[in-house]
């Protein structure tokens, strides 16, 4: 009897470790299922969500890594092929980065993604407000003038070391609607006119700076310190540089008003130098936003009241006025131009600079000869 009891002692035990066993067992199982239906899940969620193309993207910039490359100029290569007509806008700008060497082959980024098309000429009574050497901790107040007369403005954006505690309002410039467009990182004629080298190293850690904080939106053109005939530039650099950032798909604006505020011209003086401009038909005056440029920002309101008042209205340069009505260096700036796929001058300008174009034009009664 006592035999029959231990035996089903035994018996009972087995049976509870069986249970134990096969619930553990069970659990395992149960854990293992979930984890892998969760994961299968996920993976068909993303596949989902991924863009159309993106594993020919990742793709392709395995390659252009493996060829050195980089992702940015290889997207820029994939791009839809252009017709090569130069008068519409919007397609890719077209540049072989095959055989690159010197400085040619640096900053990968640094390249225009569409080409302009041709340009236009300037509408009747339009002004586009240019602030050089910003920003400062005048910025705010100047985007508030601005902002009360509902008026966009063009901003050529340094970085220099008395902006470290305001270079953060480059995001607020855009912000506002306006447009960030590089002019010199450090400013130092000395230093960035040493060079084509040099020029393209200042450029692209300015250009970077405003693509950051801009989130990628930095205008394709910019404008020279002291202005493409600063005299700090030899002649060989000046044709260097232009070459190089046509190449790459920049161009640059100089400026056909002088406010003066540069030579320490006072607030009725700047307010006179931009009237005066704007009434014999200028439209792009030069002023500057550095934080010393105080007497600068009283005369803004003023002279916008005198332009809305006189049927002027205000504008933002976008890269589609022609540049040549501005620029100190057409002789050699316009060279270049000719035969470009990315590039067209506009027809009115493309007459009046027929010979530095290299082409023959049938004169009319707005070619005007040309002094630049």
């Amino acid at each position: 009897m006592s035999s029959h009891k231990r035996m089903s002692a035994r018996e009972r035990r087995r049976q509870i470790h069986k249970r134990h066993a096969v619930i553990v067992l069970t659990c395992v199982v149960l854990v293992a299922a979930l984890i892998g239906g969760t994961y299968g899940v996920t993976t068909l969620m993303l596949r989902q969500a991924e863009p159309a193309g993106a594993s020919s993207t990742v793709s392709s910039r395995a390659s252009a890594g493996s060829s050195g490359v980089s992702s940015a100029a290889a997207s820029s290569e994939a791009a839809p092929s252009s017709t090569g007509d130069p008068t519409r806008a919007g397609e890719a700008f077209e540049v072989s980065k095959t055989n690159l060497t010197g400085y040619q082959a640096k900053y990968p980024n640094l390249y225009v993604k569409t080409k302009v098309g041709q340009w236009k000429n300037a509408e009747d009574k339009a002004v586009y407000l240019t602030f050089d050497d910003g920003p400062s901790n005048l910025t705010p107040k100047l985007l508030e003038v601005l902002k009360q007369y509902n008026v966009k403005a063009t901003f050529f954006l340094t970085n220099q070391p008395e902006q470290k505690n305001d270079i953060h309002y480059i995001r607020d410039i855009y912000k506002a609607g306006s447009v960030c467009a590089v002019h010199s990182a450090s400013h130092n004629y000395k230093k960035i006119y040493a060079s084509v080298d040099a020029f393209l190293a200042d450029f692209n850690e300015m250009y970077e700076l405003i693509q950051k904080e801009t989130d990628g939106h930095c205008a394709p053109f910019f404008r020279f310190p002291g202005g493409s005939n600063n005299p700090e530039m030899s002649a060989s650099v000046r044709k260097g540089i232009l070459q190089e950032m046509t190449r790459r798909g920049f161009f640059f604006y100089d400026w056909d008003i002088d406010s003066q505020d540069a030579m320490g011209a006072g607030a009725s003086k700047i307010y006179e130098n931009v009237i005066s401009g704007i009434q014999r038909g200028g439209n792009i005056p030069l002023m500057h936003n550095s934080a010393v440029k105080k007497a600068t920002l009283s005369e803004v309101g003023s002279i916008i009241q005198y332009g809305v008042q006189n049927g002027y209205t205000f504008k933002t340069l976008d890269g589609t006025l022609d540049p040549s009505m501005y620029s100190f260096s057409n002789s050699v700036f316009l060279p270049l131009l000719k035969d470009s796929p990315n590039f067209k001058l506009s027809d009115k300008h493309e007459a009046r600079f027929a010979s530095l174009l290299g082409i023959s034009s049938v004169p009319t009664s707005s070619t005007v000869t040309s002094s630049n």
